[in-house]
């Protein structure tokens, strides 16, 4: 099989919902693949898959392959923000979804993505101060 069939087929599998059989021709066409476009675009295609079967780092690093040759792939920064985000590495998820409406101020789904990370990064420090705040009553009050 060439690797544009493959990759046809795999896209034919992802959009019927049959991620585990998309991933296998996504795999099969990178082992084939020799040309970088081509190459960025399976890996960014199999970063979707892994995505959408939970599986977050690898999702991670088939994104990055892609923003390594491409930083400016907005579809690899936010799959990759979104498997960040999972993973609970708010931080870079939220740098990833930075760039993404940086190089596309109107996309209105990276909008939203960014306000509800910045939303979750807020919460996050307010729970740790908050956590922070106890342990310090605490300790003041063995103290006395």
């Amino acid at each position: 099989a060439s690797v544009a069939l493959l990759r046809e087929d795999g896209n034919k599998y992802f959009k019927s919902g049959d991620y585990e059989r998309a991933l296998s021709c996504y795999t099969q066409a990178i082992d084939l693949s020799k040309d970088l476009l081509e190459g960025r675009i399976l890996y960014r295609n199999r970063a979707a898959c892994y995505l959408k079967l939970g599986e977050y780092s690898k999702a991670e690093a088939d994104a990055s392959k892609v923003i390594e040759s491409d930083g400016k792939d907005v579809k690899a920064l936010f799959r990759r923000s979104q498997a960040l985000q999972e993973l609970g590495k708010l931080d870079q998820a939220f740098a990833d979804i930075q760039r993404c409406t940086v190089l596309e101020p109107k996309n209105k789904v990276f909008q939203e993505s960014l306000r509800q990370i910045a939303t979750k990064v807020q919460e996050k420090v307010r729970s740790m101060w908050v956590g922070q705040g106890r342990r310090d009553r605490l300790v003041g009050e063995k103290r006395l």
